[in-house]
């Protein structure tokens, strides 16, 4: 018996262990110059995030795909919205998303990207440096705008009888 608590505390900390490793830790660009796009787990946003990998060094919370990244670490129920986003049910709300401003990060790559603007109701663009995003921030201004934008109202038609 004892055997058997002492085994299932081993397992537990070593997978505890294993999520500390692979998903906590700030992505690592490592020192290397490939821009190798990647994914990593951010834990303050509940996503996973695309950022450069230099190619070797680094730490483990880097994944080929967001699909692993997120069956490694995501676990609450996640909606796929329009435009491919993918948002946390439990951490925000679509108003709470589209109201960020924009967000470089601290990566430093050139990639253009939409971000919505709420006080005007459109789709701008701005650069984003590959990590660290804050959810406000779109590949195409389509996607931006499907996210984002507020349903514009139809007209009933009138039936003619």
């Amino acid at each position: 018996m004892k055997l058997c608590v002492i085994f299932a505390l081993i397992c537990t900390t070593l997978a505890a262990t294993s999520y500390e490793e692979k998903c906590t830790k700030d992505p690592e660009v490592g020192f290397c110059k490939a821009l190798l796009p990647r994914w990593w787990f951010n834990v303050r946003t509940h996503q996973c995030e695309e950022f450069f990998y230099g190619g070797c060094g680094g730490n483990e919370n880097r994944y080929e795909t967001k699909e692993e990244c997120e069956k490694t670490c995501a676990d609450e129920k996640r909606i796929e919205r329009p435009g491919g986003f993918t948002e946390s049910l439990l951490y925000a709300s679509v108003e709470d998303v589209c109201r960020r401003p924009p967000y470089t990060g601290y990566c430093l790559a050139f990639l253009p990207r939409f971000y919505y603007d709420a006080t005007t109701n459109s789709c701008k663009p701005f650069v984003y440096g590959g990590c660290h995003s804050n959810g406000n921030n779109f590949e195409t201004r389509r996607g931006c705008l499907d996210f984002c934008a507020p349903p514009v109202a139809t007209q009933p038609t009138p039936s003619t009888a």
